[in-house]
């Protein structure tokens, strides 16, 4: 009976740890996942004031991270500063060099490239007489929040000068673009080329050829 009394007095104390652990833990879990910026926009992790590509709060866990602030970085990015054991942070920077990184920056139309070419059909204007197709080649500046702005025409111009408008009249239309940067350095405008094709309504256009 003594024993069976033991027994069971260590498997409640082993609950309420495991309780208590799970609390902590979730705790600083809600507290690391609170918004930091708006929708799609980026948040950069840093590991001991240290920014290691790839690397991401999952790496670690939650009750391994001593500290996580909230602040802007050195080139003025909301970031998630978080602070760990030396020995932590050589196995961060190890497990994130075996990660694959795509590109510097992804920048995409808000659903993808088929709704960029629902956006294009339902909002372009088709200079009254024009006739064949033709695609125009704008280039726009991206801003870090994804507006558009300077479109430019640098490619294959239009004679049309109807058309060129048009092409520049839809560049400053567009809805923000989703965009996010995986290296701090380089949250700042760049550049962006949209094509544009015009097409005589009514006419379907098989590689180069017209049929009624």
């Amino acid at each position: 009976m003594k024993k069976l009394f033991l027994i069971s007095l260590i498997i409640v104390q082993s609950c309420i740890v495991f309780a208590q652990s799970y609390c902590v833990n979730d705790t600083l879990v809600k507290e690391i996942r609170f918004p930091l910026t708006e929708l799609d926009k980026t948040v950069f992790y840093y590991f001991n004031n240290e920014w290691i590509q790839g690397a991401n709060p999952s790496m670690v866990p939650a009750d391994s991270i001593q500290k996580a602030e909230v602040k802007n970085d050195k080139y003025g990015n909301r970031s998630l500063f978080l602070t760990v054991s030396p020995e932590f942070l050589a196995q961060i920077k190890a497990d994130a060099r075996k990660l694959w990184y795509g590109p510097d920056v992804d920048c995409k139309f808000p659903g993808g490239n088929g709704k960029f070419k629902e956006w294009i059909a339902e909002n372009i204007r088709i200079p009254e007489g024009f006739k064949g197709s033709e695609r125009v080649f704008v280039r726009v500046t991206v801003h870090p929040d994804g507006s558009i702005s300077d479109p430019k025409i640098i490619r294959r111009p239009s004679k049309n000068e109807a058309v060129n408008q048009e092409a520049l009249r839809l560049a400053n239309a567009l809805p923000k673009f989703r965009v996010k940067y995986y290296i701090p350095s380089l949250v700042k405008n760049f550049y962006c080329m949209i094509p544009i094709t015009f097409s005589e309504p009514g006419a379907i256009f098989i590689r180069g050829d017209k049929s009624n």
